[in-house]
């Protein structure tokens, strides 16, 4: 006896949002994949372009992911030339980390895969729409994330910097 999975239609709340967020995670790595990175470089990169320097593990927790997998994502990119770390000189216990030029070309390029992204979603939604969206994903944000910000990067990279594309 097989079961179908349920239609979109069928679906509840939770697992939809989850199949959304699968489809548009998924969606986002082919367009990473296209510029030659990989996940969670995109961020990594784009963060950096904000914070050069940025201590590792404050790197790790702006990610929402744990100190180790941060340094697997910089092992990577460092060998590829992107990110140079080095230990802090006041604090030898701290690694930053500092975005190369190859790896700001690179950054730019992942803002761009983000905006088209955003561009995307102004196609599927109306204005009116979109800020509902907007506040509705703010509340479940701030629901699992209680007092976190959301990363400021982010947001800087979609209001302040339009005018540089």
């Amino acid at each position: 006896m097989t079961h179908e999975p349920p239609a979109a239609k069928d679906m509840t709340v939770a697992q939809l949002l989850a199949q959304v967020c699968r489809l548009s995670r998924h969606h986002l790595h082919c367009q990473m994949e296209k510029i030659g990175l990989h996940r969670g470089q995109g961020f990594v990169l784009i963060r950096l372009l904000h914070s050069d320097g940025l201590p590792q593990r404050e790197l790790a927790r702006s990610m929402h992911i744990s100190p180790a997998a941060v340094t697997n994502v910089l092992q990577r990119m460092e060998k590829n030339g992107w990110i140079e770390r080095r230990r802090d000189s006041d604090d030898q216990r701290i690694v930053r980390t500092f975005v190369s030029p190859k790896g700001k070309q690179l950054g730019e390029d992942a803002i761009r895969a983000f905006r088209e992204t955003e561009d995307e979603l102004h196609l599927v939604y109306t204005e009116e729409e979109e800020a509902m969206f907007k506040r509705l994903l703010m509340k479940l944000y701030e629901h699992y994330a209680p007092g976190d910000p959301p990363p400021s990067h982010l947001w800087r990279l979609f209001h302040s910097g339009k005018e540089s594309s």
